[in-house]
């Protein structure tokens, strides 16, 4: 008779093995999920993060290139009549219609300067009122977000 009583006992402690064995794998299932999560929200956070970078570069690089962009526009807008016509200049021209089109294509965008003044987008450097007059230099939005604003004179 005593041999069912040991028999019983190790089904039980066995039960219990199974039981406490159960619980730790599913204490380290849990653990993992939680560890494979944190890894996925990691890899987002990082993307994210490259993205954030990659934008402030192009940003910082574009702005610093904004003066060249000022320079052949002024090019293009004074050339003398007699240097307009030649090949030379036709050059400068397609060029600048080369760099507008490598800018654009990044995302630069020129601010619209035509009618009602907006502090958004314009800063005013002469005037009072709601209607532009002249532009003094030109501003762009890169992606959207102004990274210059345009400098504008304003109507009294």
């Amino acid at each position: 008779m005593e041999q069912p009583k040991k028999k019983k006992q190790k089904t039980q402690t066995t039960q219990q093995e199974v039981t406490k064995l159960k619980q730790q794998c599913q204490t380290y299932l849990d653990g993992w999920q939680r560890e494979r999560a944190d890894f996925q929200n990691y890899k987002q956070n990082n993307e994210k993060y490259i993205a954030e970078i990659r934008n402030r570069a192009k940003e910082s690089v574009i702005f610093q290139l904004l003066v060249v962009i000022d320079n052949i526009d002024l090019i293009v807008q004074h050339a003398p009549e007699d240097v307009a016509s030649t090949n030379w200049y036709k050059g400068v021209e397609q060029v600048h219609k080369q760099v507008k089109q490598s800018f654009g294509d990044l995302g630069l965008k020129e601010i619209d300067c035509s009618g009602a003044f907006n502090p958004l987008m314009h800063e005013a450097v002469e005037g009072q009122g709601e209607t532009i007059e002249s532009v003094v230099q030109k501003g762009y939005t890169l992606d959207n977000a102004v990274i210059r604003p345009a400098k504008v004179k304003i109507k009294k």
